[in-house]
């Protein structure tokens, strides 16, 4: 810090040492990529909402997410698009979540959502809505091509007995797995 502190900007060291301050912590909890929570932040989060949900049990759904075919976008149209693709879905999942619902990309191509106050239906209503969205987005591509991909979701519930959070991802994930099974998408 003391590089900072000796450059003549006229810009107080307190000033910033705050900026870096609340930079710093930024990229603690942020996705630089998508700009969503990231994985520790969410589990944080998450695992807040449902010891809270304890006292006052409301239905919390998740949804776990990812890109279907992604190695091979990566490996056909470079990872510059893979990154682009992945910030258009955290985009448009981000345009569907509620204010108190929480977002994080949890990891690689894989995203995930807790909604609170929200039945199982409804975060399927959701999930069916979202992966609607995405399967129309489109990335141009050089000479005019474009290129679509979609994603394939699990959900599950979190019943008010339960706060063990990675259980709960755990269910969620087996739905993934299951819908990828099925055919993706």
């Amino acid at each position: 810090m003391e590089f900072y502190t000796k450059i003549p900007c006229g810009i107080p060291e307190h000033t910033l040492n705050e900026y870096h301050r609340q930079t710093f912590e930024n990229l603690a909890h942020t996705d630089s990529l998508t700009g969503l929570n990231n994985r520790r932040c969410f589990e944080y989060l998450v695992q807040q909402l449902s010891q809270k949900n304890l006292n006052q049990p409301v239905p919390i759904s998740l949804l776990v997410f990812d890109v279907d075919h992604f190695k091979q976008i990566n490996d056909r149209y470079g990872h510059d698009v893979g990154d682009q693709v992945l910030q258009m879905i955290a985009q448009a999942t981000r345009n569907e979540m509620r204010r108190h619902d929480v977002l994080a990309r949890y990891g690689g191509e894989e995203f995930i959502a807790c909604l609170t106050e929200t039945s199982l239906d409804d975060a399927l209503k959701i999930a069916e809505r979202l992966r609607h969205k995405i399967e129309n987005i489109m990335v141009n591509l050089e000479h005019g091509h474009r290129l679509d991909f979609t994603v394939s979701i699990g959900a599950a519930i979190l019943e008010s007995s339960e706060t063990d959070l990675m259980a709960l991802i755990k269910q969620a994930d087996i739905a993934l797995y299951q819908a990828k099974a099925n055919g993706r998408n």
